[in-house]
């Protein structure tokens, strides 16, 4: 049965044998010695033994030193019969022998604690540690970390070629020309391959120490490297991607540029279009009137003359009619500016007062409670309040007062025009902003609605018949601001 032993094991018995075998020859040399009556040279043996013994077991060097003294004092007082001469000399010699020991012992048991301090760091370094003579490369030491990086044990590694575990090529021979020229190196990449043949990728730094014998630290960027490698693809194909991504957004960029110079010769189109309509409107609404105004002229003078009272109500529905004719002209041209121009915003303090000075308010007192607020409407804005105040004036009978104010909702602002006139029928709240009920009460409320509807505010009715009417105009948020602002953001901005 073969027993197989550790390197660490077989050393201790090779010292241990050793010490046995220089403590025999010493002992032996002192008997034949004393045997033949010479007491001065054979001494000086009991050094080595005890130097040797002190060296590989510091904790019982001592207890040694005053054993083999023991040794050596007990024959010569056997040897010599307790010469006094010798028995003196003897005991000097036994005195140095325990010095020597308890000297060399505190020395050594110093030299294997700075050992053990540096064998702790060396096995219990989170990076490899290997050493190797740079004259043979062959690996002296390594630790568990880096016999664990290449899937060996310490032991398969210790003696092994260098060559063997450095995977070849232009960094090996750089990294032992770098050692032997330099005597130590920078980080250096090499390539390493494991037991089971993977190529791993470490960073290694070395330096030389005397004797020739190489200490490296082994860092393993294998992981490392891969992670670069797939960050680098990703990166690489996150770009090519940016790249497709702008190509394609250059390319929507211009037909949208396309699309909208389109667009914008179509829109100077339909503007010069309608400039042209609406100045042929014009033209023919104003010939209309002179006509309609030449009608007029000539049935009052036709009233003059007719004596019959059947001819006279005709005569008269007539001239109703054409003073029907006559309105339902004037509301084509103020319907023809809604949406001609950009909504903007307006000051709704400015727009009351510009529409109250338009009209004839008599003895009605109009309150303006709206502070600085400001409304995103149509160009045509300010026209809302002439037709609130004139429905007012002329519908409400004995209006004496008309008020203005407002109020924030969940849903935005509601900005009401109240007055103390009769009101308006419960039946007819919803039909006053119809088209065709401008034949009672003129077109201003259909109006109103149109101009309104443009940038999505809204009106409706909630006054109380007998107590006044009270018209309430929505505004949706982000239609209206509280502050006098310049240039400030559009609508949903």
């Amino acid at each position: 049965m073969n027993v197989q032993f550790s390197p660490g094991k077989k050393q201790q018995i090779y010292w241990t044998v050793t010490i046995l075998i220089t403590i025999l020859i010493t002992i032996s040399l002192t008997v034949y010695s004393l045997s033949r009556g010479i007491y001065e040279v054979f001494p000086f043996i009991y050094f080595l033994p005890i130097i040797l013994f002190v060296y590989f077991y510091p904790g019982r060097g001592v207890l040694f030193s005053l054993g083999i003294s023991a040794v050596y004092i007990l024959l010569v007082y056997f040897y010599s019969g307790f010469d006094s001469q010798a028995v003196a000399i003897s005991t000097a010699w036994f005195v140095v022998f325990v010095t020597i020991g308890v000297v060399t012992s505190s020395f050594a048991e110093g030299l294997r604690e700075e050992e053990r301090k540096y064998r702790g760091i060396f096995e219990n370094s989170q990076a490899g540690i290997f050493t190797f003579d740079l004259d043979s490369l062959r690996l002296a030491e390594i630790n568990g970390k880096f016999a664990q990086m290449l899937r060996y044990e310490p032991d398969e590694l210790t003696g092994m070629d260098l060559l063997r575990i450095i995977a070849g090529g232009e960094s090996r021979d750089r990294f032992i020309r770098q050692i032997r020229e330099c005597r130590d190196t920078g980080d250096l990449e090499l390539l390493f391959t494991a037991r089971d043949g993977a190529i791993r990728q470490f960073l290694v730094s070395a330096s030389v120490t005397p004797g020739n014998i190489v200490i490296c630290s082994a860092i393993d960027m294998t992981a490392r490297k891969l992670a670069e490698q797939v960050i680098e693809r990703a990166r690489d194909d996150l770009e090519l991607r940016v790249e497709k991504r702008t190509e394609e957004l250059m390319r929507v960029n211009k037909e949208l540029t396309a699309d909208i110079e389109e667009r914008k010769r179509f829109e100077a189109a339909i503007r010069l279009a309608n400039h042209k309509i609406n100045t042929l409107t014009g033209i023919t609404r104003h010939d209309i009137l002179n006509q309609i105004t030449a009608v007029v002229m000539y049935l009052s003078l036709t009233q003059e003359l007719v004596t019959d009272p059947a001819v006279a109500g005709y005569l008269k529905k007539i001239r109703d009619v054409t003073d029907m004719i006559q309105k339902q002209i004037q509301f084509t041209h103020d319907f023809q500016s809604i949406g001609a121009g950009e909504p903007r915003w307006h000051n709704v303090s400015a727009a009351i007062s510009e529409a109250a000075a338009g009209v004839d308010q008599k003895d009605v007192v109009i309150d303006r409670e709206v502070g600085d607020l400001e409304i995103f409407a149509d160009a045509g804005f300010p026209k809302v309040f002439v037709k609130l105040i004139e429905n007012a004036l002329i519908h409400g009978k004995h209006v004496t007062r008309i008020r203005f104010s407002y109020r924030e909702t969940e849903n935005g602002l509601v900005l009401s025009c109240d007055d103390n006139g009769v009101g308006i029928p419960e039946a007819s709240k919803e039909r006053i902003f119809r088209r065709e009920y401008f034949r009672n009460t003129g077109y201003g409320l259909f109006l109103i609605v149109e101009i309104l509807s443009i940038t999505g505010l809204s009106i409706r009715e909630t006054g109380t018949p007998g107590s006044g009417a009270r018209f309430e105009i929505h505004v949706p948020k982000g239609s209206y601001r509280l502050t006098l602002m310049t240039g400030g953001p559009e609508p949903g901005q």
